[in-house]
């Protein structure tokens, strides 16, 4: 380094010069740290943030049927399963619910398509309003609701179905149609009195929803 004249300094002026750069260079480099930091952690708050909405979403769309937005078919099956096993083995009773409306594709063939999912959703209404908070509806077929009954005998069960089939049939399905009125077949099943396991309980579920069809729908059937 050299001083005004151009001579090279020497001694306690190279060492301050010396010095001077390095805190200099220092104070960059932290500034640049800072900053990188300061950008990471937004980065990382926004990710987070976008993380926590896709999984809520993703779960969203893997577990609930977006049309009636209760469980969907896939996920029905797993909770009957999981309640079952439940009911098993603390030896407690488990009911099932399985009721389709009368005559459905009849009435969206007179009254177009989005009946049928006006029909569906407004059945859904209907049946979140009737139940308990532990109790699982779902929409467990292309026009069938479920709902399963955890520590419930069938009793209880086939009370809940009537004033879901009693509802049902009071309510008008849109405003555009509301002369228009619905009924609803309903079987009930309970376990261990119809059957002990998740295929055989839904199979005689909708054995009995069939009989009540077969005897003119509106009926919740039992056996």
């Amino acid at each position: 380094m050299a001083n005004r004249k151009g001579e090279p300094k020497e001694g306690w002026a190279l060492a301050r010069d010396s010095k001077f750069t390095d805190m200099l260079l220092e104070m960059r480099v932290s500034r640049q740290k800072f900053k990188e930091t300061k950008q990471q952690a937004m980065l990382d708050k926004t990710r987070e943030v976008l993380s926590d909405e896709k999984l809520e979403e993703i779960e969203r769309l893997t577990l609930i049927d977006s049309l009636t937005e209760l469980y969907n078919p896939r996920t029905f099956l797993k909770k009957l399963e999981y309640e079952l096993r439940r009911a098993k083995r603390y030896k407690r009773p488990l009911s099932l619910l399985i009721m389709s409306v009368d005559k459905l594709d009849e009435l969206g063939r007179v009254h177009g398509a989005l009946f049928c999912d006006d029909t569906l959703k407004a059945a859904a209404n209907i049946i979140r309003g009737a139940i308990r908070d532990v109790d699982v509806p779902a929409r467990c077929n292309h026009n069938q609701l479920a709902v399963v009954f955890p520590e419930t005998y069938s009793s209880r069960a086939i009370v809940v179905g009537e004033r879901i089939r009693e509802k049902i049939k009071s309510v008008p399905i849109n405003d555009e149609l509301r002369h228009v009125r619905v009924t609803a077949s309903i079987g009930v099943v309970s376990f261990p009195t119809h059957a002990r396991n998740e295929h055989d309980l839904m199979a005689k579920a909708l054995e009995y929803m069939e009989k009540a069809e077969n005897e003119g729908g509106d009926k919740v059937y039992n056996g």
